[in-house]
């Protein structure tokens, strides 16, 4: 077994969530489920998941590695979904009291699963990328800086999560030719702006495999009473099923209902469907000649359906890449497919296309290659006799394992220092989504909590993130609307570029709740021990520099035995000159409205964990 490969740490933290929430598995924990095992095979690296407390990575045992990573997810798996959860659960619970793995200089960290759903991870990614280790990333797609079709929620955590990318991964390979070229130009377009100023990440394209093929589960009668199309996808926007709900309505006028086979949707219900979902129950599903499977088939089950179709549609407006295309192929099928993103690559010569979005080219595709019986048979013969040269998992590992080579011999990306604006307040906390203007008291309501930054009151940052990620690194708690948990045992490292030559004094805003911490700071401004009610302002100094230098400071909490959380609450933070007198000030005025609040809070509950502190404290004054 090789050695170099002795410090590669496979991250699996998104499957053995997945699994832990007894969901069907998706095309993501797939990749990683049958991925992970080859690649550890190959290379010997270890799997580790993160333990969101801490913030930090902790390495699976053998069994778990077996249970839920060998056997996990993995098409020939025989585990059932309950016991896979319980495995996940116990594995996590585990991690809590766990040493965590130690990153060095030497490790290359992978990650293969939905790291954009999970600010936690990123994180923990940006924190080992801080100690030195290479960031390889699978990237799937840009689905929500390409298109519409999430929330707004779900489109902020992808803005940082493709700034994380640029900012420190190693290797970005992706599934797909298109999806390589959509990073490229997002990458070229935002560095500038994101303060990078190397070039894109290096990766290759995988392509992936089908998870369903023939022969692979036997056959049975076909699941659907009458002739069918089948489309498979999650109902949302981006796959456009109204598209093809307005395609099936345009057949069935020209056509009859009977020369028109049923459209089958097989898919879990997902964003922003609401005009398609409208139209479908409205008109019944056209009368019953559109019908949507949204609950969850077992792989047998949808492989009877592939099966059993006269042919398959896939009118989506983007894909990193259309996994149903390349499966439908692989049976046989006549495949209609729009024309856009990586489509092409999954559908090759096979499939027919169609102009993306287009009604009339639609219509017209499916006339000439599937309702023609004739030309649907010569379609089938070609498949057939020329399938597509299939892509192996054992490929897609191959390709990971050189993504693994090329990050370690390759310089790897610098930590930034970014450059800070002196006396801008930067929260450490995304901005929730805004509530629909058209309720004037919710959206005033809104910009007030919201809009204005806690300290200062200045116009938050849309953006803030693209600093402070950089800025604030360490082993947090899972993030939170408010901003980062800081527990003990935890630290957090500040590293920014002097905006200013002198003496500057960094201005941390602390989350208010009843009690105190310890905490212990290190930088240039010298070591410092100080109790804080949280709540008030941390005034730490940073020492003299030079404009352009970097300043870097760590905090630590050494005590929290006396806060009602057991942790500090990182807000936001602003830098100044030592000598502007506002420093001083702000820190008072904070320092008071933070007792003012904890005041109240005791004052008005009759929670028993929340008077604890008060409790403590009087019994030591009688003492």
């Amino acid at each position: 077994m090789p050695n170099v490969h002795q410090a590669t740490l496979l991250d699996v933290t998104d499957l053995v969530e997945f699994l832990q929430r007894r969901e069907s598995v998706s095309g993501v924990q797939r990749v990683v489920a049958e991925t992970v095992p080859l690649v550890v095979e190959r290379t010997g690296a270890r799997t580790v998941i993160l333990d969101r407390g801490r913030g930090v990575f902790v390495e699976l045992t053998a069994q778990e590695f077996a249970t839920l990573v060998a056997e996990g997810a993995r098409s020939r798996s025989r585990e059932n979904r309950d016991a896979l959860a319980q495995a996940a659960e116990a594995a996590l619970t585990r991690a809590h009291a766990e040493d965590p793995v130690v990153i060095t200089q030497d490790t290359v960290l992978v990650i293969l699963g939905a790291l954009w759903i999970s600010d936690a991870l990123m994180l923990a990614v940006r924190d080992a990328h801080a100690h030195g280790a290479r960031i390889v990333a699978l990237l799937y797609d840009l689905t929500p800086v390409m298109r519409t079709g999430h929330t707004a929620a779900v489109n902020n955590l992808f803005e940082r999560y493709l700034t994380l990318l640029a900012q420190t991964a190693s290797r970005v390979p992706a599934i797909s030719r298109s999806s390589r070229d959509d990073f490229i130009t997002w990458f070229d377009s935002h560095a500038r702006g994101l303060q990078v100023t190397t070039p894109t990440p290096g990766g290759a394209a995988t392509g992936l495999p089908c998870g369903i093929t023939p022969g692979q589960f036997p056959d049975t009668d076909s699941p659907w009473p009458r002739p069918y199309a089948l489309f498979v996808g999650t109902i949302e926007s981006r796959k456009n099923h109204i598209l093809a709900l307005n395609a099936w309505r345009r057949l069935i006028e020209d056509h009859g209902a009977d020369r028109v086979p049923d459209l089958v949707c097989i898919g879990r219900l997902g964003w922003h469907a609401s005009e398609f979902l409208r139209e479908y129950v409205y008109t019944r599903g056209l009368g019953g000649k559109v019908t949507v499977l949204s609950g969850s088939l077992t792989d047998p089950e949808l492989a009877q359906f592939y099966a059993h179709a006269q042919f398959t549609l896939y009118p989506s407006s983007y894909e990193g890449w259309g996994l149903p295309v390349s499966e439908s192929l692989a049976f046989g099928k006549v495949t209609i497919v729009a024309d856009n993103s990586s489509l092409p690559e999954a559908g090759g010569d096979l499939a027919c296309y169609f102009t993306s979005d287009d009604l009339n080219a639609l219509v017209a595709c499916v006339e000439a290659n599937a309702l023609d019986d004739e030309a649907r048979a010569r379609h089938e013969r070609r498949t057939l006799e020329a399938p597509p040269a299939p892509i192996t998992w054992e490929h897609v590992a191959d390709v990971i394992v050189a993504e693994i080579d090329a990050a370690r011999t390759t310089e790897g990306r610098s930590v930034m220092a970014p450059m800070i604006e002196l006396g801008r307040e930067y929260v450490l906390a995304t901005r929730p989504p805004a509530p629909d203007e058209g309720h004037a008291d919710r959206y005033m309501a809104y910009l007030q909590a919201e809009g204005l930054t806690p300290l200062l009151r200045q116009p938050r940052g849309e953006r803030d993130f693209e600093t402070t990620d950089a800025v604030v690194t360490g082993t947090f708690g899972s993030p939170q609307t408010w901003g980062l948990e800081l527990r003990p045992g935890c630290r957090a490292d500040i590293r920014f570029t002097r905006p200013f030559e002198g003496a500057l004094t960094l201005l941390l805003a602390t989350r208010a709740m009843p009690g105190r911490v310890t905490i212990d700071a290190s930088g240039p401004g010298g070591p410092l021990r100080q109790e804080v009610y949280l709540g008030s302002v941390l005034a730490l100094p940073l020492g003299a520099g030079r404009t352009g230098e970097t300043a870097q400071l760590t905090l630590a909490v050494a005590d929290a035995q006396d806060s009602v959380e057991g942790f500090l609450g990182l807000r936001s933070f602003v830098v100044l000159r030592a000598d502007d007198s506002a420093t001083e000030i702000l820190a008072l005025q904070a320092a008071a409205d933070a007792l003012r609040q904890e005041l109240d809070f005791l004052q008005n509950t009759r929670s028993w964990k929340l008077t604890a502190p008060l409790r403590r404290w009087k019994g030591r004054a009688s003492g």
